[in-house]
């Protein structure tokens, strides 16, 4: 019995698929790859912040109120001048360096030592004051899968997401700079839409009465009720992440600042 022989054809047919087969499996290596290097260099910068007694045991008498970690900024600034602070929430993984940049685009593909990876860093908005003294300091980070930049954010927050979801839990998200120690209480968080929901990246107001009423108009718009106050035009931050279900959708969450402590 005669072998049968291929067709020229379907060998180039053959070798196609195994190019692609070949091309893919690099491909995928590389994103795993870069989730990698970018996950290993945060945990490396992660030598430069010490949790303090605070953050150790918060419930002991004294401590609750302070903040929980130090930040080694003379180490980082030298590492990456851009730096303006360090953004923590505690047992959640939310503990990154935040840098400002000359645009809000070099920073979604580049991370704190600029490197070029899609972790990114988390970054604030160019029109903040980088002291953190706008109304509204606004912190844009990746929502990788793996939990990583701002991942959690919505398991943490989005019960429309994680019916475990609960802020109650996590209701402080803390901000050092070199100049100051910052706390911040939770009182909004939501998916929105870039395009329709663009008065949620207001960064100042004109008059203290028109943003104490912004301020009462994300509250109304939250997932669910919290008991913040939110009476006072102290300034707060609004963290923002993307979403997987539209192109535009963002999901945030905000807090207004409850006590400020000096370096």
């Amino acid at each position: 019995m005669k072998k049968k022989k291929r067709s020229p054809l379907s060998m180039i047919v053959l070798l196609l698929c195994l190019a692609v087969a070949a091309f893919s499996a690099w491909k995928l290596y590389g994103y795993f790859r870069g989730y990698r290097d970018g996950e290993k260099e945060y945990e490396d910068l992660t030598q430069y912040v010490e949790e303090t007694d605070a953050g150790q045991d918060s419930g002991k008498k004294g401590k609750k109120d302070k903040c929980p970690i130090q930040v080694d900024f003379a180490s980082l600034s030298a590492i990456n001048p851009d730096i303006v602070g360090w953004v923590y929430i505690e047992d959640t993984g939310v503990n990154y360096p935040v840098v400002q940049g000359e645009d809000n685009e070099y920073y979604l593909h580049h991370t704190f030592e600029g490197r070029e990876n899609f972790p990114g860093a988390i970054f604030m908005d160019t029109t903040c004051s980088p002291d953190f003294s706008s109304d509204n300091s606004i912190l844009f980070g990746h929502n990788l899968k793996t939990g990583e930049m701002f991942g959690a954010l919505k398991k943490l927050y989005d019960t429309e997401y994680n019916a475990e979801a609960d802020w109650t839990k996590y209701p402080d998200i803390w901000v050092v700079t070199p100049e100051a120690s910052m706390e911040y209480r939770i009182f909004a968080a939501r998916e929105i839409s870039v395009e329709q929901d663009t008065d949620v990246y207001m960064v100042d107001f004109a008059r203290a009465e028109e943003y104490l009423q912004w301020m009462q108009q994300q509250k109304a718009a939250s997932l669910y009720e919290t008991d913040t106050d939110i009476s006072r035009p102290e300034p707060m931050i609004t963290l923002s992440t993307c979403t997987s279900d539209s192109e535009d959708g963002r999901f945030v969450v905000q807090a207004i600042r409850t006590q400020v402590r000096g370096q």
